[in-house]
C-alpha cells in the first residue's frame, strides 16, 4: 500500500467580470465552471462554446449541482492520483 499524504488545496472557480467575458468571448473546457462576478451568474462550459453561447445556469440547475457536491472534501494523494470524497463515493482524478 502507498504512503498516505494529506494534501491541502484551494478550488477557485475562472471568474470575472460581465464585460471581460463578454470581450474576450473564451471557450470554457468541458465542465469548466466560471462565474461572472458583477452579476453574480455562473456558466459551466461544454468543450466547444464560446462564454456568448453558453446559458447561464438557472436556478434549479445551479441547486442540483450544488446538492451533488455538498460534502465534498479534498481528500488524499495515493499513487499520483487525486482522490476526492463525495459522499458515499470517491472519484479518482
Amino acid at each position: 500500500m502507498a504512503t498516505i499524504k494529506r494534501v491541502k488545496a484551494v478550488i477557485q472557480l475562472r471568474r470575472a467580470p460581465e464585460p471581460s467575458w463578454i470581450e474576450k468571448d473564451p471557450i470554457l473546457r468541458l465542465g469548466e465552471p466560471a462565474l461572472s462576478t458583477d452579476v453574480y451568474k455562473l456558466k459551466i462550459g461544454d468543450g466547444t462554446s464560446h462564454w456568448s453561447e453558453l446559458d447561464y445556469l438557472n436556478e434549479a440547475e445551479f441547486q442540483q449541482i450544488q446538492s451533488q457536491i455538498d460534502g465534498l472534501e479534498l481528500s488524499d494523494l495515493v499513487d499520483d492520483f487525486l482522490l476526492i470524497n463525495c459522499g458515499t463515493s470517491t472519484t479518482v482524478i
